[in-house]
């Protein structure tokens, strides 16, 4: 698989491997040289693993294909405001949230 971009700067258009944008996440034309942050390339390989995850767990009920273009992205990644996002609570964090809403579940 890979993904295809295309310079904003230049035009110019490149493939990136998202194995290789997991080993070593940096983002940069190969025409003028213009680059993501490391921030961006970091979001970009951890979002690709998630989406990869989830394809993953439903590809033996469903075949998922598709096609994504930065321009005609849903409300509200359309703007020009990022989303900001949470990280996901770690696994003993989930268990103590599950502990504490079954002790109040119970009556004394």
């Amino acid at each position: 698989m890979q993904l295809e971009l295309q310079c904003q700067k230049c035009d110019e258009l490149f493939d990136v491997d998202p194995g290789d944008l997991a080993a070593d996440p940096v983002l940069k034309c190969p025409g003028c040289g213009a680059k993501a942050t490391l921030d961006q390339a970091e979001a970009l390989s951890g979002a690709l693993e998630e989406l990869f995850a989830a394809v993953a767990a439903l590809r033996r009920k469903f075949t998922i294909t598709g096609e994504l273009d930065s321009e005609d992205l849903p409300s509200p990644h359309d703007g020009g405001t990022p989303v900001l996002r949470k990280k996901p609570a770690s696994a003993d964090e989930d268990e103590e949230s599950e502990d504490d809403a079954e002790d109040e579940d119970e009556e004394p």
